[in-house]
């Protein structure tokens, strides 16, 4: 499972294990130029691999700085 958490937006032990986007699914390195063409705003879709939507179980959004420790249905 610590696999899927190679993402540099999701931190395995921070970030619940139920958040997903598209970019933990394939095996590309991030480019560390990037950032220099692209704004810094994060356009990122995730959602809750246990609820399969854009809202966790307890019907909040899922997003990296909500989904966190703090939250009831967050898993580590």
């Amino acid at each position: 499972m610590s696999e899927l958490f190679g993402s540099t937006k999701i931190t395995f032990g921070t970030h619940c294990l139920n958040i997903r986007h598209k970019a933990m699914y394939i095996g590309e390195v991030p480019n560390p130029g990037d950032e220099t063409f692209y704004d810094h705003y994060d356009a990122t879709a995730y959602w809750c691999s246990e609820t399969q939507t854009g809202f966790g179980p307890d019907g909040q959004p899922v997003r990296p700085d909500v989904c966190q420790s703090r939250r009831e249905c967050c898993k580590h």
